[in-house]
């Protein structure tokens, strides 16, 4: 009688960070307040929401900064400051940085 033991090797256990393309779908309502306006509307939290429980660990929420640093620029004129609030605002515990050209995703 044969048993085989079959393991995931650890890696293959590690959830992938988020790809850019979720985060730009999950924060996409969130323009308009990037962007100077009101308080984040209800899509905007639920988005960001959805985003957090993709976030587990430091390697995810720096792709996050740097999907974001990529994609910001190109909506136009935004408020760096304002990126960090949305997560304030929303009641929900995530940590992004203000995000312009120059950030550091790495601290």
């Amino acid at each position: 009688m044969f048993v085989f033991l079959i393991t995931t090797p650890d890696f293959m256990k590690i959830a992938a960070a988020p790809p850019c393309n979720n985060v730009v779908a999950s924060l996409t309502p969130c323009l308009g307040f990037i962007k100077g306006g009101a308080a984040p509307v209800a899509e905007c939290c639920s988005g960001a929401r959805n985003l957090a429980g993709q976030v587990s660990g430091e390697e995810d929420r720096q792709a996050v900064c740097e999907c974001l640093k990529g994609v910001l620029p190109r909506i136009g004129p935004y408020d760096p400051n304002r990126v960090p609030l949305i997560g304030q605002d929303c009641s929900i515990d995530i940590s992004i940085p203000p995000i312009d050209a120059s950030t550091d995703c790495s601290t």
